[in-house]
């Protein structure tokens, strides 16, 4: 593109000459209403919806062990079976012995109407017939936890033993994590605090594969000592991420349609103000601006620039009020 004034008036060869050798030589840029989004990159943290160590709730030896390491287990299913034949052995006599027991309370209750029997021997026949039914309740407890469930439907982990192991209670058994779904945690600093919300979308990148999260918490409080605040956000987990993975979170926080946004590098900070040079009537004008929103390579003027307006673009370091300038190259804000 060939050389061009702002704004100039046709003038004779050897005026034109002077001003063209005496005028800076610059770089437009043409400002037009636009769509602008501040957006913020953090690094997050991929973590399994759900996870636990699974351990022995009853001390046992290992009688059958029903899955796989690394398998897909289903909510409910059966791990391992602890050795509980002793404690339902123990259950069959008690049931014998209950029976016993509550006919012998009948017959006592039907002496105690004729008056054969006294009110404090139907007593303790019903407290041997209720302690029985509790101990044989104790011990149907021991039985059902003998079978460990999955928790929830997930990944299953390692096992370090084998049937016939003797297992104490609360030792492990393995770890299951649900990974189907993950949490992916996230820190902002507290001044966007007001922009993040429950509901809100963010897109989240792990080896070059992109998905989409919803938050669905926030930390009601600012951590003290890095003033951020902690997000969690809800993803499906589409891609087979696994957790731990590094991940960055990607959140659009505004959105502004017919806005004007510059190139940061035109504004020129002064003591109490922020100026940029317009072009106008061939000369340089400086103008005080209002900024707003930031992002890496834009800023979003609130006040001083009208669209249609061509800034300085180069030449930023040489410019002064009132001088002539040539604009080169003109480039527009349209679609940025």
């Amino acid at each position: 593109m060939g050389f061009s004034l702002c704004s100039c008036k046709k003038s004779g060869d050897g005026s034109r000459k002077r001003n063209q050798s005496s005028a800076l030589v610059a770089e437009g840029y043409v400002i037009a209403p636009g769509h602008f989004e501040n957006k913020l990159t953090v690094t997050a943290n991929l973590l399994p919806f759900e996870t636990v160590d699974i351990k022995t709730p009853v001390a046992g030896t290992v009688l059958a062990i029903h899955f796989k390491e690394g398998q897909t287990i289903n909510k409910g299913q059966s791990l391992i079976q602890i050795d509980d034949r002793v404690w339902k052995a123990q259950i069959k006599g008690l049931k014998a012995q209950l029976v016993a027991g509550k006919e012998e309370l009948n017959r006592k209750e039907a002496l105690l109407k004729a008056e054969g029997a006294s009110q404090e021997e139907v007593d303790i026949a019903r407290s041997e017939v209720q302690q029985l039914e509790a101990k044989i309740e104790e011990l149907s407890v021991y039985t059902e936890l003998a079978s460990v469930p999955a928790p929830f439907t997930g990944q299953i982990g390692l096992r370090n033993f084998s049937i016939g192991a003797y297992l104490t209670q609360g030792q492990t058994i393995t770890q299951i994590a649900q990974t189907d779904r993950m949490k992916v945690d996230f820190n902002l600093p507290g001044r966007y605090m007001n922009q993040l919300s429950v509901g809100k979308e963010l897109k989240v990148t792990s080896n070059n594969d992109t998905l989409t999260a919803s938050v669905y918490a926030l930390n009601p409080l600012i951590d003290e000592q890095t003033r951020t605040i902690q997000a969690r956000a809800l993803l499906e987990n589409r891609h087979n991420w696994l957790p731990g993975d590094f991940a960055e979170a990607l959140l659009i926080l505004d959105v502004h349609d017919s806005s004007i946004a510059i190139p940061t590098q035109l504004v020129t900070p002064e003591l109490g103000a922020e100026t940029v040079f317009v072009c106008k009537g061939g000369k340089a004008l400086k103008r005080t601006v209002t900024t707003g929103v930031r992002t890496d390579k834009l800023v979003l003027i609130q006040e001083g620039l009208f669209p249609g307006d061509t800034l300085l673009a180069t030449g930023l370091m040489e410019v002064r009020e009132g001088m002539p300038v040539t604009i080169s190259k003109i480039a527009s804000t349209a679609g940025l």
